[in-house]
């Protein structure tokens, strides 16, 4: 298609290099020579394709039919792709690789399906939000029916009701222990299983629906019989179970995709927003709460929207049940308080006042720290006490097991009357303890915990000091009694293997800590803060409302400090409305975190630490996330342990002998220097899958193997390819938080390589990222 003028140029300039080539020939030397050489024969072309013909053994544009109208001759098979499209039954169904992918039809199929997932994804989201607060209500109006029955025999003056509610509350912990023990993915929080969950250590049977009623029974009960526990974290794991299990179609098919398993990550932000919500009526606080302990995660809008969404369809179908049973039940919210908005709050020395609840936080974060350490340790010796004399369990399949031990047989009846005394003994020494010791401290008196929160929190508790003090003891070593009772108890009951949660408890360590803590500063102080600004010191309500926003502090700040989230701060206020309190519970929030990341791991992570999955923690609350990967990589000796590009079926067979541990295998291209140039990337199947096709017999080991063949990237036959060509890779100062990033937004990567340059350094596996040590 070049026009004369253009042919007529074209021509000329044929002529003119022509002639420059004999005057240059005799005085070149040979490389130049050869230059030449190369530079005419492409003009020689050229001025032949002018002429209206097409060289030897070229193709026009068109693609396919040269200026004759004969065809171009295809590639030959290599000597790889005729044995494999030699083997019996063999049919070649290989797509185009367009495909599906090109047309505008194609755009608007994939939009229309796009649309039908996020129908599904928001009809899942918002029928999982109603059931679980649904849930969660009846759990909680069980329990506070139960505890204020409870409260009238928790009495050491009635030693005969005392006795009878002690037997009571052990026989229901005994019996919900022998039902939780036929499921073990039932026992503990619930946050660290789902936060593993998100990182991609896949518990195919953690999220079914007999995991969701037996734990819904074992909660209700062991929150009935009294034990310190909180259903925050449990309210999760079982909103995820009902998400998972409403449409198990959907799961599945987005399980098998990056897109789906993003789907799947938004749904179980969406479970935790919605147990935290609801368990507060706090859907702000739940979403944040969410999103801060399952970080560091990729998030889009929707995940954020699918969060608030959800948090606020849970809280308010939460509270619409909360108001129709209202007047025959009494069931309070999870915290609540009497002061008013300003009251104990005004001061002519504000940073006086914050400066002694950022004191606060401070003390709360430093024994928030150690209370951590504390229940690491008591959980360990429950553990190793409980188990002595039984033997392990047979290993089960990788993403069968759960997160707190050996997964157990699934006969239910069998399990039920393996009485392993030392379980049973523990859940009932506990029980007996937690009830008789409450019995004899009138302020606990064993009382459900949003009433225990709301006189915690209550402005006219020291007006009411006749009712809880102990005469013995006085104001302060009372409340220093019931701090070391729920200090140890709360250790205790969490260190049993039963549906657990630690939000709530740690929140009533706080309140009592900041109770005491207020009780300890001089009364010149406390008047002088509360002088108005007549010069008339603080009448007994402005005392008392004093006095109850150190407990709302102590609260939300050792409750932050345990589970490391700031989110505790946004929630009480959200709930509790006292603008007065916003910068106080900011500071002393964010004072309590600085404070306990220099004592211990947060208290879901401490527990992931101690199961193997040290990485989780590493990559969220230590400096290991700002590491370079060449830090953290196993590094490769390419001459060992790598497959050259062309090698021998032999040769293949030996590195899998030498190295029986090793699931991948980086396939190079050696250069002169002793590098070598990464090429791709092989898994263990497909190496051996490889050999068993070339040579099925072991009779020619010897077989030359070019894997960089087209044929083993995308075999004719349609099936999955038998090595990567394009790996994923990283430079060595790449972040190892940003080494999991990518492994999480490219699903399926289990390594990533480290490279410079091309040449191949070392390589980083998703297991090895997530069982470092912390």
């Amino acid at each position: 298609n070049i026009s004369p003028v253009g042919s007529r140029a074209l021509a000329g300039g044929v002529d003119f290099f022509s002639e420059g080539r004999r005057t240059l020939g005799g005085m070149a030397s040979g490389a130049t020579k050869r230059t030449l050489k190369g530079i005419t024969s492409m003009f020689d072309g050229s001025a032949a394709t002018v002429a209206g013909g097409t060289p030897a053994g070229a193709s026009t544009p068109g693609g396919g039919a040269n200026a004759s109208g004969g065809m171009t001759p295809k590639t030959p098979l290599t000597q790889i792709s005729k044995t494999l499209q030699s083997r019996p039954n063999f049919k070649k169904t290989r797509p185009a690789a367009s495909l599906g992918v090109q047309s505008d039809q194609d755009k608007t199929s994939h939009m229309g399906e796009q649309s039908r997932v996020k129908f599904q994804f928001w009809r899942i989201l918002v029928l999982t939000a109603v059931l679980s607060s649904t849930l969660s209500f009846a759990i909680d109006n069980f329990t506070f029916i139960y505890g204020m029955w409870r409260i009238q025999f928790t009495n050491a003056t009635n030693i005969t009701g005392l006795l009878g509610v002690t037997c009571a509350n052990v026989i229901m912990v005994l019996v919900a222990r022998l039902i939780v023990r036929t499921t073990m993915e039932c026992e503990g929080s619930g946050f660290p299983e789902m936060k593993a969950m998100l990182f991609g250590h896949v518990l195919d049977n953690y999220l079914t629906l007999r995991v969701l009623f037996i734990k819904a029974i074992g909660l209700a009960m062991l929150v009935s019989a009294g034990l310190p526990v909180g259903k925050e974290g449990p309210n999760c794991h079982m909103a995820a179970c009902i998400a998972k299990n409403l449409d198990p179609e959907f799961i599945k098919k987005r399980q098998q995709s990056a897109a789906g398993s993003g789907q799947i990550t938004k749904l179980i932000l969406a479970a935790c927003a919605v147990g935290v919500g609801a368990s507060f009526s706090a859907p702000i606080g739940g979403v944040i709460f969410s999103l801060e302990l399952m970080l560091p995660q990729v998030y889009d809008h929707t995940s954020y929207w699918g969060c608030f969404a959800s948090g606020i369809f849970g809280s308010l179908t939460y509270e619409v049940l909360r108001s129709w049973t209202a007047g025959s039940t009494g069931l309070l919210p999870l915290i609540s308080t009497n002061v008013a908005a300003g009251e104990g709050a005004q001061s002519h020395y504000p940073l006086c006042r914050l400066l002694l609840d950022v004191t606060l936080g401070a003390i709360c974060g430093f024994l928030g720290g150690h209370w951590i350490t504390m229940h690491a340790k008591f959980a360990k010796a429950f553990k190793d006490w409980r188990l002595k004399g039984v033997k392990p369990a047979a290993p089960v399949p990788a993403g069968a097991e759960p997160l707190l031990g050996t997964a157990k047989k699934r006969n239910m009846c069998g399990k039920i009357w393996n009485f392993q005394w030392r379980d049973l003994f523990l859940c009932a020494l506990v029980t007996a303890l937690n009830t008789v010791w409450a019995g004899y401290l009138p302020l606990l008196n064993g009382k459900p915990q949003p009433l225990l929160i709301s006189n915690l929190f209550d402005k006219n508790l020291m007006m009411e000091t006749d009712t809880w003090v102990l005469p013995q003891l006085g104001v302060v070593g009372t409340l220093m009694a019931c701090l070391a009772m729920k200090w140890f108890m709360t250790i205790m009951s969490l260190s049993l293997s039963m549906p657990t949660g630690v939000v709530a408890p740690t929140m009533i360590i706080g309140a009592l800590l900041g109770r005491t803590y207020g009780f300890l500063i001089p009364d010149s102080i406390k008047d002088i803060l509360l002088t108005n600004a007549a010069g008339e010191p603080g009448n007994e309500e402005e005392y008392g409302a004093f006095m109850a926003r150190f407990a709302i502090i102590g609260a939300a700040s050792f409750c932050a400090a345990v589970c490391r989230a700031f989110a505790m701060a946004i929630t009480v206020f959200e709930v509790l409305a006292l603008p007065g309190a916003v910068l106080p519970l900011c500071s002393a929030t964010l004072t309590a975190i600085f404070v306990a990341n220099q004592v211990e791991l947060p208290f879901f992570d401490k527990n992931l630490a101690g199961r193997g999955l040290g990485g989780i923690p590493a990559l969220t609350f230590t400096d290991h996330a700002e590491a370079p990967a060449f830090s953290i990589m196993k590094k490769i000796d390419v001459f060992k342990d790598c497959l050259m590009w062309k090698t021998r079926l032999f040769d293949m067979h030996e590195i899998l002998k030498a190295q029986p541990d090793t699931k991948y295998f980086a396939v190079v291209r050696p250069i002169d220097d002793g590098d070598a140039v990464l090429m791709g990337s092989m898994s263990r199947a497909q190496v051996d899958k490889i050999i068993s096709i070339l040579d099925p017999d072991g009779s020619k080991p010897e077989t030359p193997v070019d894997l960089m063949d087209p044929e083993l990237q995308r075999p004719a036959d349609g099936s999955d390819p038998l090595i990567e060509g394009c790996p994923p890779h990283v430079s060595p100062s790449t972040l190892v938080r940003e080494v999991y990033l990518i492994m999480k937004v490219a699903h399926g990567e289990n390594i990533v390589y480290v490279t410079r340059d091309g040449c191949l350094l070392g390589s980083i596996t998703f297991a090895s990222l997530m069982n470092s040590k912390v």
